[in-house]
């Protein structure tokens, strides 16, 4: 097996994110009015030990009514639990991200955690 040294380290993301109070309030432009990629995700769900989430991002600058948006991407974190989602590809945004976390999967559901969850997002 061959070993390789890399001196030069560069970075996956130049961009965290945190949201230490994620809930069904609509979250907007968290990127600013940029394009960019989202290489990862970490949803902290453990303050809610009877109930999954569901962080919801849209590929949107504006701030908007969360039953009228349709997210672009959906992660869920079970109860109790952390959840975190590798994208090593990375997944291309173009105006900014929103985002905002839920109690249901349905698509426009607007049912606000009990308690509040903590998001993470790395991008560039």
């Amino acid at each position: 097996m061959a070993v390789t040294k890399t001196t030069t380290i560069t970075a996956l993301g130049g961009t965290l994110i945190i949201d230490f109070d994620a809930d069904a309030t609509v979250e907007a432009n968290v990127t600013g009015s940029t394009s960019g990629t989202l290489y990862l995700v970490e949803v902290d769900n453990t303050a809610n030990a009877n109930d999954s989430v569901y962080l919801r991002i849209k590929d949107a600058a504006n701030a908007q009514n969360q039953a009228d948006l349709v997210p672009t991407w959906m992660f869920t974190a079970p109860p109790g639990a952390k959840a975190c989602y590798s994208l090593p590809d990375g997944q291309l945004y173009s105006a900014g991200l929103t985002m905002w976390c839920t109690k249901s999967n349905g698509v426009q559901d607007q049912t606000a955690p009990d308690n509040a969850v903590i998001v993470r997002l790395i991008a560039s």
